[in-house]
């Protein structure tokens, strides 16, 4: 059995405007890289064996500052890459207001929901899922840490849950925590949700 250790990356500038980064290359401001070296400290003693990085640049500088301190063999993996918002990138919550009869549409359709030019949530659950699969089998029973975005974790954790990733589903994840997810067989299933980090 693989064991994920799966985390968001650290805060970034858009993420304190609340403007939409999606596949848009941000770095990690100061704070989030303050924020990544205490969690550093925190995942030092977890018997940690690997790192598994989505290839967009926030997640990548999350996972080498947390490597400084465990020195860990790091892969990177695409397909772990924040939802593609398309023409809603770069919009913040205050202009998606503006918009909100189109919001509300696609919010109503779940994980089918998709940004105009974007890519769904289903999209970004079956490629995150066929990254974990994948790593699994090239790395079988290995505690692995797997840093990404926000939107693939939910996607995960909805799926995970049996949630449809309704507007009135209760979210099952508290940010900037880390959530352990199993992979035995080709199958993933939840562990545990919002540990400390």
């Amino acid at each position: 059995m693989t064991t994920y250790f799966c985390m968001r990356h650290g805060v970034t500038d858009w993420n304190r405007e609340s403007r939409i980064q999606g596949t848009e290359d941000i770095s990690l401001s100061e704070e989030g890289r303050e924020m990544v070296r205490k969690w550093a400290g925190t995942l030092a003693d977890g018997g940690l064996e690997c790192i598994l990085t989505s290839s967009l640049g926030r997640a990548k500088e999350t996972a080498a500052i947390i490597n400084e301190k465990l020195g860990l063999p790091i892969h990177e993996d695409t397909r772990l890459g924040e939802q593609d918002w398309g023409e809603w990138t770069g919009l913040t919550k205050e202009d998606l207001k503006q918009i909100r009869k189109q919001v509300k549409q696609q919010e109503y359709k779940g994980f089918d929901f998709c940004p105009p030019k974007g890519e769904s949530r289903n999209d970004v659950l079956m490629r995150t899922c066929d990254a974990l699969i994948d790593f699994s089998e090239e790395h079988p029973d290995k505690s692995v840490l797997v840093v990404t975005h926000n939107g693939v974790l939910k996607c995960l954790a909805y799926a995970l849950t049996g949630l449809e990733f309704m507007p009135n589903d209760p979210d099952p994840l508290e940010a900037y925590r880390l959530h352990r997810i199993e992979c035995l067989e080709n199958e993933l299933a939840p562990g545990q949700f919002n540990m400390e980090l």
